[in-house]
């Protein structure tokens, strides 16, 4: 092993400063060894020095061994220690054996019993005769072996320290430091207690960065080690509710959390001291408030990296599998209602739709009743009595009800005349409400279907689309500690273009602002990739931070509207905005008419169409669900056409859709082209579509949409005028062709005219 080590020495480059940091990593190993083995116990036990040793790493053993020695040889007031020299002897020759014979002894159970049982068998021999010095014996070997234990699972925490500690971590690594601190707990200064003092100012700091988990887990640690040392039960209390309501106020800046902490240290105090050590508990508060204020950033920072809970990321394979086959689970769920709706529609409509025969029955039966020629009516000559009764309903429908004719073949005219009237319109109003129905029915299981789609669309994009990378994210986190940020959850992910976004979940803490440059500097410098300004949204007790990577391209835009009514109210409504994966998208519709209604059509359409494609939804899914809901939404005929822009900002595709909506014209390498639609508007028919088209642009080409109104007397002069256009902005050209049309307009009853013009420019 002597050889392998050398070989190792030789290989590694070893410098100067590496010799330096060694040789200061030690002698601190050493101090806090001394430190920890100083911490006396009621009882007169020494139990830390012994358990320090038995969990030291190998490179450090020897340092720990000197640090407790030292500990142990300097008096304490009568107490013997020479019993815990030998116990220290002791570890580290069991420590050497089983190094030499096995490759776990390291193992935190395993060094843990070594200190307990070596520490106790030490106790139980010089305390053989003595029942009361036995029983303490084996608590300071329970003690021994409990702090081993912490201390083991410390070490094994320490390279990953920088990245952020689970819960179990937190909790070894402060309990491990409010160990050392018993020894700084017999040192008073002008009636104060240093370790009170520290402890105090360590629940601060520890509840700052990590929030109520940590503080809570702080004040505990705080709490069992002023037991320990004797401080009372008052003591640990105060300390258990500084460290709780510390972490609760921290999200509201430091002075809050100070007043919080001091508060409760003089409330827990109050409950078993005299006045005057309650005093001296709230002067030590303040005098731990006054080293937690002014600890420099960089200490500062260094605590919040290792305090701070790990950030959560995003997985990918358990979660997206389990998500995608929900979603198509309920896909398939809501066809299957789809396809049950219309067969049991079609089922009632067979059954409930009136009867033509049942109406004849029931004139017959409320008119001729007694009558002596009602055999020979309705069953000899039961055709010509239907036909008479056709007659006089549509005689009834007109208005012009006239029974001379029928006078001649029956003996109640005026009897069946009134029946027919009443029960025609009972069977008149019932066919109505079952078309009404069907209608209803008819739209339910359409939107059943389209729903049905949009998960499906959400399935194969979360599927398809989406890859989490947890390794970056984990670094992406690292490296946020860096600038004084403390992710909760991170995520980061590339599309099926290999484009990149990351999504960050940090806590609010009042007085603390996140600088956005400094952000995107860290992740371009951290994934080597341009990304655009990150996006910060903030609630109650969170921030979000998103980031995209910056696209080739970016587009402006400019919008015109001159409504045609004399109210100002345009029947054209749009939408111009962004999904936050890199596509750009304007949404145009244009609803029947003008004026009011117009306006409520194509602000319906242009507004549901808008949030369906934030969502993520396909567009043959959205239209459908917009189309259903056009079809239901009022009893009276409402339409409007649908003309969305679809443009990716990396790639310069342009999808263009259309139904029912004006032409589209596009400039592409300076010559202009014209996308048509021959669909149906929105709200017609139950079952519509979407003309499509698609074309790649570039940094200098032009889109225009337009309304009816618009292109009223053609588009080739709008053809030139985009020809010609160069050097000026998106809402210029808006206006130009705005004012154009509506100069050119001659029909008496104009229509409402708007422009999208949309420019394409190359990203800066």
């Amino acid at each position: 092993m002597k050889e392998e080590t050398i070989k190792g020495l030789k290989r590694r480059k070893i410098g100067f400063a590496d010799i330096l940091k060694e040789i200061g990593l030690q002698i601190i190993f050493c101090m806090v060894s001394f430190l920890i083995s100083r911490g006396v116990l009621p009882g007169g036990i020494l139990p830390f020095g012994a358990a320090i040793v038995s969990a030291a790493p190998v490179d450090f053993v020897a340092a720990a061994t000197v640090g407790a020695f030292l500990g142990y040889v300097l008096p304490y007031a009568q107490i013997n220690a020479f019993r815990y020299l030998a116990a220290l002897f002791a570890i580290v020759a069991i420590k050497s054996i089983l190094m030499a014979l096995t490759k776990h002894f390291s193992k935190s159970v395993i060094v843990a019993l070594t200190a307990g049982i070596v520490c106790l068998g030490a106790g139980l021999v010089a305390t053989v005769g003595d029942p009361k010095k036995t029983v303490l014996a084996l608590v300071e070997g329970i003690l021994c072996f409990a702090s081993a234990y912490f201390f083991s699972k410390t070490f094994k925490a320490y390279p990953a320290m920088l990245k952020g500690v689970k819960g179990e971590e937190l909790a070894c690594i402060l309990i491990t430091i409010n160990i050392i601190l018993i020894g700084t707990m017999s040192i008073n200064i002008g009636g104060l207690c240093l370790g009170n003092i520290l402890a105090i100012a360590l629940i601060l700091l520890v509840s700052r960065y990590g929030q109520s988990y940590a503080g809570a887990v702080g004040g505990i640690a705080a709490a069992f080690a002023v037991a320990l040392s004797g401080g009372g039960l008052a003591a640990a209390l105060s300390m258990c509710l500084a460290g709780l309501f510390s972490g609760i106020f921290a999200r509201f800046g430091k002075y809050a959390q100070i007043f919080a902490t001091t508060v409760c240290l003089l409330l827990g105090s109050a409950l078993g001291m005299e006045l005057l050590k309650t005093v001296e508990v709230f002067i030590e508060g303040l005098f731990a408030s006054a080293i937690f204020l002014v600890i420099p950033s960089t200490s500062a920072k260094f605590s919040g990296k290792i305090f701070s809970p790990p950030a959560r990321t995003a997985g990918e394979n358990g979660v997206k599998k389990a998500v995608t086959m929900r979603l198509r689970f309920a896909s398939g769920a809501l066809s299957d209602v789809s396809q049950t709706v219309d067969t049991v529609s079609a089922e009632l409509s067979r059954i409930n739709c009136p009867d033509f025969d049942t109406l004849l029955k029931s004139i017959e039966q409320d008119a001729c009743s007694g009558c002596t020629l009602r055999v020979n009516c309705w069953e000899a000559r039961k055709a010509d009595t239907a036909s008479a009764v056709l007659e006089m309903i549509k005689e009834l429908r007109e208005n012009e009800a006239d029974t001379e004719d029928f006078k001649m073949r029956c003996l109640r005219p005026d009897r069946v005349k009134e029946a027919t009237g009443v029960h025609y319109s009972d069977y008149a109003a019932r066919l109505a409400a079952e078309n009404r129905i069907a209608d209803v029915r008819s739209v339910v299981s359409e939107q059943f279907n389209g729903l049905s789609q949009m998960l499906a669309d959400l399935a194969e994009e979360f599927e398809r689309d989406e890859a989490f990378d947890e390794a970056l994210a984990a670094k992406i986190t690292a490296s946020m500690k860096n600038i004084e940020i403390n992710p909760t959850e991170c995520g980061c992910k590339t599309d099926k273009y290999g484009r990149m976004s990351v999504e960050i979940i940090a806590p609010k803490i009042r007085g603390v602002k996140y600088n956005r440059m400094r952000i995107l500097k860290q992740i371009e410098v951290l994934l080597s990739r341009d990304f655009e300004p990150p996006t910060l949204t903030e609630s109650a007790d969170r921030v979000y931070i998103t980031l995209t990577e910056r696209a080739s391209i970016r587009v402006s835009s400019g919008v015109c509207q001159i409504p045609s009514s004399p109210s100002g109210i345009s029947g054209d409504a749009y939408n111009i905005f962004s999904d936050g994966k890199g596509r750009a998208f304007a949404v145009l519709s244009d609803g029947m008419g003008s004026g009011g209604r117009a306006a409520v059509d194509g602000a319906m359409a242009s507004g549901l169409m808008a949030r369906l494609l934030k969502a993520g939804f396909g567009f043959d899914s959205a239209l459908s669900i917009l189309n259903s809901a056009m079809l239901f939404k009022s009893t009276d005929e409402s339409l409007a056409t649908v003309d969305v822009a679809a443009l990716d900002l990396y790639s310069g595709r342009l999808d263009m859709l259309k139904a029912g909506a004006a032409p589209t014209l596009v400039r592409r390498n300076g010559r202009c082209s014209v996308a048509k639609s021959t669909s149906l508007p929105a709200g017609i028919l139950r079952e519509i579509g979407f003309d499509k088209a698609a074309i790649n642009l570039r940094a200098g080409d032009i889109i225009l949409m337009m309304s009816d109104g618009v292109c009223a007397d053609g588009v080739d002069w709008i053809c030139k005028e985009l020809d010609g256009w160069c050097d000026k902005s998106a809402e210029e050209l808006a206006e130009h062709i705005a004012y154009g049309a509506k100069r050119r307009r001659t029909t008496p009853r104009p229509d409402d005219i708007t422009v999208v013009a949309i420019i394409v420019e190359k990203a800066v």
